[in-house]
């Protein structure tokens, strides 16, 4: 568990509610009007100086903090506190024209221009210089000040420029890899640089994987993922130090959900306080599985802490090509969901929308016609529901569930040349907490280094970076009586990029009783030829069968114990289709020449499910999709003579060869469910009904259009105030959060 956040808690008495605020855009009969407004609003919480840096510091090393000041001292005679930012997200203009070195430099070897936002290099002297002696001043000014609650370093790290390659990073490049590999023949073997003779001479030769002509070394593409994360976060760390000699407030920064770039385990490591910035698109239907699922991350990254939403929109965003308002209702029910999912405060970007700059039409809790837009309800409305929801700070979730994440491995396989574009960062882990959120079952999203202990179901999608230290974590679990599913690709990569020899799944083949011998993708459609009607003479090439042009792969339940498991769910044996990923499995022992890997027995392992060769598995027939193997921890010693009819506790280890679509996901999610004894929230719901936990907080969520009738609900709606006897009706787009 992080130190920090068991040690500098941020415990408001409600649920933070405001937002950013830029006070410096407006006059000051704006500013005045501002502060009444907020209080008309129930804001409780601000984020001042995010993008000041330049009102800060208006030339270098001159201070003009005074303003600053009595904004926070107004604000805090108002009852609002805040959330001091560092303001270094924004270098000034005087840092662009004085060190033009510290702009970043893109792998074109362009370098980026000042005129918009996060245009600094994250391994610049003078930028670390600067942004530390900011914080530091800030720190030391304000450190103190009963006003200021919570210190907000930066603003959205490597959102915009997550890697530079000049030549101050290509020197602490050089740096960081001699101190990882101490001598270059180290860094060779790890490299693998005998191929394309790509071999080093010296440090001195390596330079950053920029623009190539043509593929990169995986290795060195991983490596300088890592370094890129480990400049980004030495910048924030370099400011947290600087406040830390003056204040003892708790700190945090903005992620951004699963932000590819960054390895979020590592950096909650630092920070008292996890914070999130969530945008869902309104047109999308999945937007209200896209705020579960970055809110059980954020939640798990501060291993089961609650956390802070620092910014959503109160309406519409500016930056998609085409930008949905909030349906009516929407802004509260989603900031319900927030809560939720383990949040204890909710924010906006921002206060008061924009006047100028590339943010105008992004809205505001104060938008551009004021109170005439139904935002302004939204907002005044959300304001007074949370100051009713006390009850709900500092309860935790209950789950016993976990989905395992991991950046690195997600790094590896997009720096891998192959097998198959990988698309979106965590795309299979997010597909099975969407199955999990879409059954009403409770999860928590963790890491590959997390202690899994009381979890009865533990989930391993796709951990293409192979994890001996998670391997032996699961083993523990399952012998201890947890069902665990791994699905491929797993364990086909070592650190260094090094392929797992001897059959894929590395350290989680004897857990899973099998090895991967061979990838199986599927491509899609290749194309068509530019006369379709070619066909009718193209004698030789039409006789050619090409089922890896499909994108589906059919599968058939093999295993009458898992259909009766089924049966006994009262769900018939489904039409499980995987999409376009398979693989062939073969046992632990060497293959015989004899026959094909599928043809063999696989010893201790049930084969619960086949290829059945419908789409594109004509080449798969018949080959293992699912396999099952019954974990049993040896009884203690001396146990078996005493009680030789008991066995150990049993558990079960499932791999799934393929990427399965939502009914299959679904369906196999309802017999490890039983298995594992897992339930949902609360049984029954409703179409469009979802239901969560916080302690002996009940939310329950309608994210349909039509209202939802739930029974067996007994307790008090801290929404309305209203009780709870058993029967009650929500809304369409509404919450309720009943304390029972």
């Amino acid at each position: 568990m992080p130190h920090s956040v068991v040690s500098r808690r941020f415990t408001p008495a409600t649920p933070s509610y405001g937002g950013d605020w830029n006070p410096e855009q407006w006059d000051e009969e704006v500013v005045e009007r501002d502060i009444e407004l907020m209080q008309q609003a129930g804001v409780t919480l601000v984020s001042l100086g995010i993008f000041s840096w330049a009102r800060l510091e208006p030339a270098e090393g001159t201070y003009d903090l005074d303003w600053l000041g009595a904004l926070i001292d107004r604000l805090h005679g108002a009852g609002i506190d805040v959330d001091l930012a560092t303001g270094t997200a924004s270098p000034p203009a005087w840092m662009a024209s004085d060190h033009p070195e510290s702009l970043p430099v893109d792998a074109r070897g362009v370098r980026l221009g000042f005129g918009s936002r996060q245009q600094y290099c994250p391994s610049s002297r003078v930028y670390r210089e600067r942004s530390t002696a900011l914080a530091g001043e800030l720190a030391r000014r304000f450190g103190n000040h009963p006003g200021v609650v919570l210190w907000h370093v930066g603003n959205e790290y490597a959102c915009h420029v997550h890697e530079c390659f000049c030549d101050v990073c290509a020197t602490d490049f050089r740096v960081w890899l001699q101190e990882r590999y101490v001598d270059i023949e180290g860094l060779n073997a790890a490299w693998g640089t005998d191929f394309w003779s790509q071999r080093y001479g010296s440090f001195d030769q390596i330079t950053p994987p920029a623009a190539m002509p043509t593929f990169h070394n995986p290795a060195q593409m991983l490596d300088w993922r890592r370094f890129s994360d480990h400049q980004i976060r030495g910048c924030m760390s370099g400011e947290i130090a600087a406040i830390r000699e003056h204040s003892d407030q708790p700190v945090t920064t903005n992620f951004m959900g699963s932000h590819r770039w960054l390895d979020y385990r590592a950096w909650a490591q630092e920070l008292d306080v996890i914070s999130d910035d969530s945008y869902p698109d309104p047109a999308d239907p999945a937007a209200a599985h896209e705020i579960a699922w970055q809110g059980d991350v954020m939640r798990g990254l501060g291993d089961g802490a609650p956390w802070l939403l620092m910014e959503q929109a109160p309406n519409a965003v500016q930056w998609r090509t085409h930008n949905s308002p909030k349906r009516p209702g929407q802004y509260l029910l989603w900031s319900l969901a927030r809560l939720a999912h383990g949040a204890d405060g909710v924010l906006q970007f921002q206060w008061r929308q924009s006047r100028q700059g590339a943010e105008t039409f992004h809205s505001g809790m104060v938008p551009h016609a004021g109170a005439a837009s139904r935002t302004w309800d939204d907002v005044v409305q959300v304001g007074d529901v949370l100051s009713r929801l006390g009850d709900v700070i500092g309860t935790r979730s209950r789950a016993r569930v976990a989905v395992v994440i991991d950046w690195e491995s997600e790094w590896a396989r997009a720096a891998a040349i192959g097998p198959t574009d990988p698309g979106e960062p965590f795309a299979q882990a997010r597909a099975w907490h969407r199955t999990f959120w879409e059954a009403g079952i409770a999860v928590d999203v963790v890491g590959a280094d997390s202690d899994l202990e009381g979890y009865s179901l533990v989930v391993a999608p796709a951990l293409f970076m192979d994890r001996p230290g998670l391997a032996s974590e699961l083993e523990r679990v399952a012998a201890g009586g947890a069902q665990v599913l791994v699905t491929g690709p797993t364990g086909v990569v070592g650190v260094h990029m090094e392929a797992v020899l001897g059959g894929y799944l590395g350290s989680f083949r004897e857990l899973l009783g099998v090895r991967v011998v061979d990838h199986a993708a599927l491509t899609g459609p290749v194309g068509l030829p530019a006369d379709s009607r070619s066909v009718l003479v193209d004698r030789l090439s039409r006789a050619m069968g090409a089922p890896g042009a499909c994108t589906w792969t059919g599968i058939s339940v093999e295993s009458p114990s898992l259909t009766r498991s089924l049966e006994r769910i009262a769900i018939p044996t489904p039409d499980l289709r995987a999409g376009m990923w398979a693989e062939v499995l073969a046992p632990l022992e060497e293959v015989s020449e004899q026959g094909d890997p599928g043809d063999l027995p696989l010893a201790g392992v049930e084969v619960v499910a086949t290829f059945d060769g419908r789409g594109g598995g004509v080449d798969l027939a018949g080959l293992p999709a699912i396999t099952h193997r019954l974990v049993t921890a040896a009884p203690e010693v001396g146990s078996a003579e005493e009680e030789p009819e008991r066995p150990g506790t049993a558990g079960g280890a499932w791999y799934v060869t393929c990427d399965l679509d939502a009914p299959s996901r679904a369906a196999l999610v309802q017999v490890l469910a039983a298995h594992a004894r897992v339930r949902p929230v609360v049984d029954g719901l409703p179409d469009g009904v979802e239901a969560q936990s916080r302690g002996d907080i009940l939310f329950l969520l309608n994210h349909g259009d039509r209202a939802a009738e739930v029974s067996g609900v007994v307790g008090t709606d801290l929404v309305s105030g209203a009780p709870c006897t058993g029967h009650v009706v929500l809304a369409p787009r509404s919450g309720m959060v009943v304390a029972q």
